[in-house]
C-alpha cells in the first residue's frame, strides 16, 4: 500500500501547486488493460461498482464504493485513510465533502466526464463552483511501476505464456475457433488470472486478428493469438502466431522481418526517447524490406500501447508520439503487421523500461510456431 500513499502525497503536492483544495478522482466499475483507473492508482484496488476517492490538500483521503457489500474486501485491500461501502455514492460523496468543506472549496476532479450523466449530475450539484478536469493526472502520477507491480506484471506475462502454451497443445483441424479460445481462456483463470482480453483468430490468410468465432479450423491456417491476463491488477499482452501442420520457408522469411522490427524498437526504447523514436525505428525494418507502403492503416493500427488499469504510459505507439520513456514504465510493443504474401503476423511483447533501455518480461520472445494437423 506505500505506493498508493506515495502517488496520494504526489497528487496533494500537484494541488498545492495548482492552488487546489482537493481532488476527486473517479471510476464507473470498469477496469479496461487500454485506460488508467484512477481509483487503483490511489487506493490500490479494482472496485466492482462505481467509486471514488477523496484526496484533500491537507487531511485524510476517504475511498467510496459500491455496492455496500462489498465493505469487507475494500477495507481489507485499500491504501485509503478511510473507507466508505454504500449504495448511495452520491449521498455519501455529500457527507464527505460537507464534513471537510471541500464542497465549498476549489476542487481538480479525474474522469469524472466519463461517468453516467445521473452520477456526474449529482457531484457536480454538490460543489460551490465548477471543478477543474484533470483526467490525465493519476496515469502520469503512476507512469512508473512500483517494484510489486513489475512482479504482478511478470506473473501476468508467465500466465500469458502458459495460455499460448495451451493454444499449441490443443489446437487441431476440426475444431471451432471459439472452442480454443474458451480452452485458453478457462486454462489461464485457473493459473490466476483475474481477467483476460483474448483475441484469437485464423485463416489462410488474416487480414487482422479479430475475436473468436464459429470458423473451423484447417491445416495450413495461420493462427493468431494477442493474450492479456491480469494479475494483481496488473495486464500483461503477448502477440503470438503458429501455423497448423508445419511453416513455409516463406513464412519463416516474413516473419524474420518482424522480429527484426521488435528488436529494433526494443534497442531505441531508451529512457529519454520518444515513442517516435522507436516507432520509427521499427518502420525502417518494413521500409528496408519493402513494405513501407503497408506501415499505416489499415495494414497495421499502432505499433504498441501502454498497459492500463494503473498507467496507459507511454499511449499508443506512433510516429507522431513525442511522449518520452521514462524508466519504469510498462507496455506492449508490437510491430503486428499485414504482408501480401502471407497476410497478418502478429510479434509482440510486454516490455519494461530499466537505465539499459526495454527488456521483455517474456520467458521466450515470439517465433512462429507450428501446430500438428
Amino acid at each position: 500500500m506505500g505506493i498508493q500513499r506515495d502517488r496520494i502525497a504526489q497528487a496533494r503536492a500537484f494541488l498545492a501547486e495548482q492552488g487546489l483544495d482537493g481532488l476527486m478522482a473517479f471510476n464507473d466499475g470498469q477496469n479496461s488493460f487500454l485506460e488508467s483507473n484512477a481509483v487503483y492508482v490511489f487506493a490500490g484496488l479494482r472496485p466492482l461498482g462505481e467509486s471514488v476517492v477523496v484526496i484533500p490538500r491537507d487531511g485524510d483521503a476517504t475511498l467510496i464504493v459500491t455496492p455496500a457489500w462489498d465493505r469487507e474486501r475494500v477495507a481489507a485491500a485499500s491504501a485509503s485513510d478511510k473507507v466508505i461501502a454504500t449504495d448511495d455514492l452520491p449521498g455519501a460523496l455529500a457527507g464527505v465533502l460537507g464534513a471537510s468543506g471541500l464542497a465549498r472549496g476549489n476542487l481538480a476532479v479525474v474522469n469524472l466526464s466519463r461517468q453516467r450523466r445521473s452520477l456526474a449530475s449529482a457531484a457536480l450539484a454538490l460543489l460551490a463552483r465548477p471543478p477543474v478536469a484533470h483526467d490525465r493526472l493519476a496515469s502520469h502520477i503512476a507512469r512508473n511501476r512500483s517494484p510489486g507491480e513489475l512482479a504482478a506484471s511478470k506473473k501476468a506475462t508467465w500466465i500469458a505464456e502458459r495460455g499460448y502454451e495451451r493454444l499449441l497443445e490443443a489446437a487441431r483441424p476440426g475444431m471451432r475457433e471459439f472452442e480454443l479460445a474458451a480452452d485458453i481462456y478457462a486454462h489461464m483463470k485457473a493459473l490466476g488470472a483475474e481477467d483476460n482480453f483474448l483475441l484469437m483468430s485464423a485463416s489462410q490468410h488474416n487480414l487482422g486478428v479479430r475475436a473468436a468465432g464459429r470458423r473451423v479450423l484447417e491445416k495450413g491456417d495461420i493462427i493468431l493469438g494477442e493474450l492479456t491476463p491480469c494479475f494483481d491488477g496488473q495486464f500483461a499482452q503477448i502477440c503470438r502466431t503458429a501455423v497448423i501442420g508445419g511453416t513455409s520457408a516463406l513464412q519463416r522469411d516474413k516473419y524474420a522481418i518482424l522480429q527484426k522490427a521488435m528488436l529494433r524498437g526494443m534497442e531505441a526504447a531508451v529512457p529519454g526517447a520518444t515513442v517516435a523514436d522507436a516507432t520509427r525505428a521499427m518502420n525502417a525494418v518494413l521500409i528496408e524490406a519493402g513494405y513501407g507502403d503497408y506501415c499505416r492503416a489499415p495494414y497495421m493500427r499502432v505499433r504498441g500501447h501502454g498497459l492500463g488499469v494503473t498507467s496507459d504510459q507511454p499511449g499508443d505507439l506512433n510516429d507522431q508520439s513525442e511522449v518520452k520513456f521514462e524508466e519504469g514504465m510498462i507496455f506492449v510493443m508490437h510491430p503486428n503487421q499485414y504482408i501480401p504474401e502471407t497476410g497478418y503476423l502478429m510479434c509482440g511483447e510486454p516490455v519494461v523500461i530499466s537505465h539499459n533501455g526495454a527488456i521483455s518480461l517474456s520467458d521466450r520472445d515470439s517465433t512462429l510456431d507450428s501446430v500438428n494437423a
